[in-house]
């Protein structure tokens, strides 16, 4: 019953990251020019639920941790490029190129170093959190620095960072607690919370996605991120 159930929140996981994916293809030329970025972003997103999915379901991989270095350092050289497009801050981009060149670096040889079979790269995991955690505040610094935006609900940005915050605390904490977890915790809660609340973080950043793919395009030389 627990694995069916796992299965059904998996499949929808992957179900929301295509749709996701399809409408950052179908909406790139309407987003404003700043939000781009999220529409890339998404259609990686989709690409590598599909490549785990066909590679554990259809090729029948025992293991897929390989392409974990390679994931996740590509979602946060994608989300860095978007923040930095948002914060049109100067010391932010300058920063940018060093941030990038040192994370990647760190991903290739914890690539090289860790076994991309058999071990999951928690260390790799928990940096990209904290980078995500750290653009989030970033904006809502903007946010209160600048006092631009009237009505936060219009904002579309600012929903696509709460849920970048928390997807990143959340997955933070299982990565910190996951050898614990291992050791202490029962097979089946461990699938729960390794899982299923994992693809419940997942499920609500895709949510963010599509909440600010759909919204109403600001003009195009309006220089913000905000609803028209």
């Amino acid at each position: 019953m627990l694995d069916t159930l796992l299965d059904y929140l998996l499949n929808f996981t992957v179900g929301l990251a295509v749709a996701t994916g399809l409408l950052g293809l179908v909406r790139y030329h309407k987003l404003a020019p700043t939000l781009r970025w999220l529409a890339v972003l998404a259609v990686f997103d989709a690409g590598a639920e599909l490549t785990y999915t066909v590679l554990m379901e259809v090729l029948h991989f025992q293991n897929t941790m390989f392409l974990a270095p390679f994931v996740v350092a590509g979602e946060i050289v994608l989300q860095t490029l978007l923040y930095r497009q948002v914060l049109r801050s100067a010391t932010f981009s300058r920063v940018v190129p060093w941030l990038l060149g040192l994370y990647c670096l760190y991903a290739l040889l914890n690539s090289s170093v860790v076994s991309p079979v058999t071990t999951n790269p928690v260390g790799l995991k928990i940096t990209s959190n904290l980078i995500q955690i750290a653009l989030a505040g970033l904006y809502f610094q903007k946010l209160l620095n600048e006092l631009r935006v009237a009505n936060l609900r219009r904002d579309p940005f600012f929903w696509f960072s709460v849920a970048l915050a928390v997807y990143g605390l959340g997955s933070m904490l299982i990565y910190l607690f996951s050898n614990y977890m291992l050791a202490h915790y029962s097979v089946n809660l461990q699938k729960i919370i390794m899982w299923g609340v994992r693809n419940v973080f997942n499920i609500q950043l895709y949510f963010a996605y599509i909440l600010v793919l759909w919204a109403r395009p600001v003009p195009a030389n309006a220089g913000d991120t905000r609803l028209s």
